[in-house]
């Protein structure tokens, strides 16, 4: 069985620093137990993955953050091991970011384009967002969406998953992610999975513990087997008690693996 981490974080000091000192920010290494210097560069990374029998890990890095080309060529050293998640960090300047996603999409580390919405509080299918979309379609690049209520404490209407349908009916055919969890509303996300096959979620930065058991069972189910991916958001949520907990859940063989790693794999194309 191939293990993915959907999402990990490499953080510096200065990005660790920017995070914790952003409004509505404080708290949430208290609050998911995360010490946020123990993941710094991929080589730490790797150390942890290692430890916690993960074989493959997807970091997110910043469209223009200047870290971002040292980081790409830090994560090629490691193609068998981690990959590279770009996360829209300037929404109010698309054209800029998408010729930036252009140019760093050729790079092959980079596999998954990541939207943050309760960061600037866009709504996820605000029209800033539509040309990045319109070029992660093209590319063929799975769109990662942050869904539900955030733990930061800003405002959570940005991230309501009725937004998706948005997004899902006007560009058919991209792989659209949900991000962390999307609670409280996993009922209405299991009928969007349900209605359209080309949307996904992931559990980043929640426990398994705590998931749904409707949710559970429709991981288990004919039709949900392979639509919930496994994701930690490590150093926020530490990935040795994200792993332990997903490995924990009743699923069957063939559903466990699917969450653990299978899906991610294909749709990353991560082989």
């Amino acid at each position: 069985m191939t293990v993915v981490d959907l999402w990990l974080n490499a953080l510096t000091g200065r990005a660790a620093a920017a995070f914790l000192g952003r409004s509505g920010n404080e708290g949430i290494p208290e609050l998911l137990g995360g010490d946020l210097s123990a993941a710094t560069t991929p080589k730490q990374l790797i150390a942890t993955m290692d430890a916690c029998g993960v074989d493959m890990g997807v970091v997110a890095l910043g469209l223009s953050a200047p870290e971002t080309d040292e980081m790409l060529s830090e994560l090629a050293g490691y193609p068998d091991r981690l990959r590279a998640a770009l996360v829209v960090d300037r929404p109010d300047r698309p054209v800029r970011q998408c010729v930036r996603l252009r140019a760093l999409a050729e790079h092959p580390s980079v596999a998954l384009v990541r939207v943050t919405p309760l960061v600037d509080q866009y709504p996820l299918n605000d029209k800033l967002y539509y040309p990045v979309y319109t070029t992660c379609a093209e590319l063929g690049l799975p769109v990662s969406i942050n869904v539900g209520v955030p733990g930061p404490r800003v405002r959570s209407a940005c991230q309501h998953p009725e937004l998706l349908e948005d997004v899902l009916i006007d560009f058919k055919g991209l792989t659209v992610i949900g991000a962390h969890m999307g609670h409280p509303f996993e009922s209405l996300l299991i009928q969007y999975m349900l209605k359209w096959p080309d949307l996904y979620l992931s559990n980043s930065a929640y426990l398994a513990k705590y998931m749904d058991p409707a949710l559970i069972a429709f991981m288990d189910s004919t039709r949900g087997k392979g639509r919930v991916l496994f994701a930690s958001d490590h150093p926020f949520l530490p990935l040795d008690r994200a792993i332990s907990a997903a490995r924990d859940l009743p699923l069957s063989e063939g559903a466990a693996d699917a969450f653990l790693g299978a899906t991610a794999a294909r749709l990353l194309r991560l082989d």
